[in-house]
């Protein structure tokens, strides 16, 4: 019997990692998910250096934060694609809360998020919270008088 391959931290399109595929625990509210948005120092041959820790904002809650590529998790469980028209089978990591389909790109929950009804309610609160206070500043900034960008 022969061992299976493992499956990379991340996926490589054009030479460069796909973020949608790249998962990390935010420190400040714990959710596991995919990068909301990364800053990362490239290497001569333009990969990402792992010398350098990448800058991460949380996709649920746009909480900020660095991690070396060594903290990148295992993508150590599978999951098809909620998406009739995709139904794609993709890796990821089995402690995520949210997932995104490597190949039509949407966010649907991770395998860990219906494993706990309090942990669902604790992402569905972390995320609200954040459209909450999103919502409030585009309100402040639409104000007469407003200096908010």
């Amino acid at each position: 019997m022969s061992n299976p391959v493992p499956v990379p931290v991340f996926d490589v399109v054009q030479g460069r990692p796909d973020f949608d595929t790249v998962y990390t625990r935010c420190p400040a509210c714990g959710v596991v998910a995919a990068c909301g948005g990364v800053d990362y120092v490239l290497t001569d041959a333009g990969g990402m250096d792992s010398a350098h820790p990448v800058k991460i904002s949380c996709v649920l809650a746009g909480h900020p934060y660095a991690v070396y590529s060594s903290a990148f998790l295992a993508r150590d469980a599978t999951r098809t694609c909620s998406r009739p028209s995709c139904g794609a089978t993709f890796a990821v990591p089995a402690t995520a809360d949210e997932v995104v389909c490597p190949h039509c790109r949407l966010h649907q929950p991770g395998p860990f998020i219906g494993a706990d009804k309090h942990r669902t309610a604790y992402v569905d609160g972390v995320y609200t919270q954040h459209m909450d206070t999103l919502r409030a500043r585009l309100r402040r900034a639409r104000e007469p008088g407003s200096d908010q960008p």
